[in-house]
């Protein structure tokens, strides 16, 4: 990954870093530039080979730093990542930049000793703990409260507490930045930690819940409401939602919050509400609006169970109104006679051929989400906030993915596109693009050229630019065969712009492939991830003049790795012990 913005210049093999500097804890002075970047390569490939890795209870695994690659050449960024030409070159730059005071304090500083780090690095903290808490859920066990239950006759028993397993997962992550920054690949054990019910089972806990029932069904029913609409939870029902909760530090008989969120789901379908951002078409030349904004809801089922207590407590014999939160769309409606709209600004257009079904349904369902979108003047457009949530609850299709050594289903496989897309676009629009990351690998999807693709994973790397017209942007998309296109609408403002085919260079072959043993594969079983992929560096300058001459320059800097073709294999199935031979001496009978 690389951000949007930089490029990258190596100075002479002649030129030295300053004495005292360190790129990821490596001591690099004294070094010159290209044997610095070497060492560095060197001491990236052994960490990245060696991966996280981690004991936890009686499990040991890892978690892959390098990419997440998906079954169709989709990439999806990766735990953790090193730009080794950037990070050179700011060492290089060290002593060398600004006035004669600056490099004159930088020099005496590294002169006197003084360690001074230059790795240009990024560890994403939440795909390393979603991965963390992925690997050891079916290790963890949440502590059990003490319940009711209340059976046909109305007989009315307490449940058993158990307590529960959980893991140090924070100081984990803590550790795991620590041995990324010095690139250490020593194993990190995760502390178990036992987890203590909050409601432990006790001897007056009986006595407790007999009471509370009696008390809690005598109020039954119980009435629900939101607006208009009511639901009513009847004595069988509420005998069912029954058990404990906390009042001022101690347990009181009341709906139990499992149970009862349970419940509210049926409520919730018919009160959740997806936020929906105001959209416009262009027809006839002439903009329509087909789509109003429409605000959110959610049922907030656990402030919804807590109403529900507190009302009990209170002896409150009236309904409860069921707790709900909002989420304001990202365009709200607009009056079409002011918008301005009146011409194609830009457009662009990738080719998605040979995609299969999850991944031509997805960045279609992208494109669609995104049609009719307004840009506001001023405004700075994120494409990953513009998509939402990326799941199969918001309409989203899985495709396979390799994590690591695990082959798993990833939502969203296609989106790369979309960006890419919507990234050239933007170019072609000669908008100032805020943030820009580049695939980790060359996709054929959206080559040629080379350098100019843009990635995204919720909730980070994003896709995000600023429309800096005078009047607001239309995002029209259109999905025709194999081809995704999107156009900007508006008004042109005379600016042009200037973008060369990138320059390629530090070309690499693929390597060779990799197998890796798993045991989620039968004894002997080939799955391959193919095709390899080729390594390159690309630089493309991208230059928008305005209608007063001025001018703005961005240099786009996209690196590559190459990535050989990964194979996972079933492993031999254990063989069985030998049977014990007979050494005794034969007797007669």
């Amino acid at each position: 990954m690389m951000a949007s913005g930089l490029s990258f210049v190596y100075a002479g093999v002649g030129t030295s870093l300053l004495r005292a500097t360190t790129i990821a804890g490596q001591p690099v002075g004294g070094l010159d530039s290209l044997t610095a970047t070497h060492l560095l390569e060197q001491r990236w490939s052994a960490f990245t080979a060696n991966a996280f890795s981690f004991r936890a209870s009686d499990a040991t695994f890892q978690i892959s730093v390098t990419d997440t690659v998906a079954s169709d050449d989709e990439v999806v960024l990766g735990v953790a990542s090193l730009d080794i030409p950037a990070s050179v070159n700011r060492a290089l730059a060290f002593g060398r930049r600004g006035d004669f005071w600056q490099k004159l304090r930088e020099r005496t500083s590294a002169w006197l000793g003084r360690r001074h780090e230059f790795a240009v690095a990024d560890l994403n903290r939440t795909l390393l703990a979603e991965q963390l808490h992925t690997a050891l859920a079916a290790k963890e066990q949440p502590a059990t409260n003490a319940g009711i239950a209340i059976d046909a006759g109305q007989n009315v028993s307490t449940t058993p507490s158990a307590p529960g397993v959980t893991f140090g997962y924070a100081q984990a992550e803590f550790q795991a930045r620590d041995r990324f920054a010095r690139l250490d690949p020593t194993p990190i054990t995760i502390a178990t930690i036992p987890a203590q019910p909050v409601i432990p089972s006790s001897p007056t806990l009986q006595t407790a819940a007999a009471t509370g029932v009696s008390y809690l069904l005598d109020r039954a029913p119980y009435t629900l409401t939101y607006g208009e609409k009511s639901w009513t939870i009847d004595r069988d029902h509420t005998a069912a939602l029954a058990g404990f909760f906390l009042n001022n530090g101690q347990p009181v008989v009341g709906f139990d919050t499992v149970k009862t969120s349970t419940y509210l789901e049926t409520a919730a379908k018919d009160i959740n509400v997806t936020a929906q951002n105001a959209k416009f078409s262009v027809v006839a030349g002439k903009v329509k609006e087909f789509q109003p904004s429409v605000v959110g809801v959610k049922v907030d089922a656990l402030a919804t169970v807590a109403a529900m207590n507190q009302s009990l407590l209170a002896a409150q014999q009236v309904p409860v109104a069921i707790v709900t939160s909002t989420e304001q769309p990202l365009t709200d409606t607009v009056d079409t006679n002011t918008l301005g709209i009146s011409e194609l600004v830009a457009e662009a257009t990738t080719n998605f051929k040979g995609s299969p079904t999850n991944r031509r349904f997805n960045l279609g369902f992208g494109a669609q989400l995104l049609n009719g979108l307004m840009i506001q003047p001023g405004e700075e457009f994120s494409l990953v906030q513009a998509l939402g949530k990326i799941d199969a609850a918001h309409g989203w299709k899985p495709e396979l993915v390799i994590k690591g050594t695990r082959i798993t289903p990833e939502f969203g496989g296609g989106l790369c596109q979309v960006a890419t897309t919507m990234f050239r676009t933007a170019l072609n629009a000669g908008l100032p693009i805020t943030e820009r990351h580049n695939h980790s690998l060359r996709i054929s999807y959206y080559e040629p050229p080379v350098g100019l693709d843009a990635t995204i994973y919720e909730p980070k790397p994003d896709l995000r630019f600023k429309n800096d017209y005078d009047r607001p942007l239309l995002i029209q998309t259109q999905v025709e065969g194999n081809n995704l296109t999107f156009r900007f609408y508006g008004t042109k403002d005379g600016r042009t712009v200037d973008l060369p085919t990138p320059r390629v260079y530090n070309q690499t072959k693929i390597p060779a492939t990799q197998t890796i043993m798993v045991d989620t594969l039968k004894p002997g079983e080939k799955k391959c991830q193919a095709p390899g992929h080729p390594g390159a560096d690309a630089t493309a300058t991208y230059t928008v003049t305005k209608a007063d001459g001025t001018k703005v320059t961005q240099v786009f800097q996209s690196h590559y790795r190459a990535l050989g073709v990964v194979c996972q294999v079933g492993k031999p199935a254990a063989k069985p012990p030998a049977a014990a031979t007979n050494t005794a001496a034969p007797t007669n009978s």
